[in-house]
């Protein structure tokens, strides 16, 4: 049988009795989601290869770790998130040091608007999207993403975060009414700007 016919748990048999080539096939298995879903996180492609190398790197450290219950993404997807919120955070150090000492920083956006935007308005829109995206609570933004980016099922959301399901839900939920709230006053702003600029 070739190796890139097994699955995910006899993969990992494979490569702790010694087959470590094997485990390239879970990299290009993978990379592709797990760089989507660190960039969703940060917008910086760059920097998303960079950190999915280091959580491959961490996953094949803690393979003997790992217990084969045909639950490898969400094995895989735990490590990223964890790598991930401690990158942010160390930005975040980075960000108020910078700031003590009177150091301009601005803030990547949270999804890279479009390089040729099919119109000014999609443009605009685009961006009030990635501004409130952005200000969604950490718990938030990760539901999110994991779910309407990478759609994910609830169950693995469960197994990769460890929250609830009925947690999940909520934070779904109140991801998106706050999305919705939001970007419609901005819409109504946007037009109450637009009269006072005419008269």
């Amino acid at each position: 049988m070739a190796s890139e016919s097994l699955n995910d748990d006899e993969i990992i048999t494979a490569v702790l009795d010694g087959r470590r080539d094997d485990f390239e096939i879970l990299i290009n298995r993978y990379s592709g989601k797990i760089i989507k879903f660190i960039n969703s996180m940060i917008a910086d492609r760059d920097e998303a290869q960079s950190i999915a190398q280091d959580v491959f790197i961490k996953i094949f450290q803690n393979l003997p770790y790992y217990k084969k219950q045909n639950n490898f993404s969400a094995f895989i997807f735990k490590i990223a998130k964890n790598m991930t919120l401690n990158w942010l955070n160390r930005q975040k150090r980075t960000v108020f040091f910078s700031r003590l000492l009177g150091q301009e920083f601005s803030q990547p956006p949270f999804i890279q608007a479009p390089v040729q935007p099919v119109d000014p308005e999609q443009a605009e829109r685009d961006e009030r999207i990635n501004q409130n995206l952005r200000s969604l609570p950490e718990e938030q933004r990760i539901a999110l993403i994991l779910k309407i980016y990478l759609e994910f099922s609830y169950k693995q959301i469960q197994e990769i975060s460890g929250w609830s399901i009925p947690k999940i839900e909520t934070l779904i939920s109140r991801a998106k009414s706050r999305l919705k709230k939001n970007i419609a006053m901005q819409e109504k702003n946007s037009v109450f700007v637009y009269h006072a600029r005419k008269k």
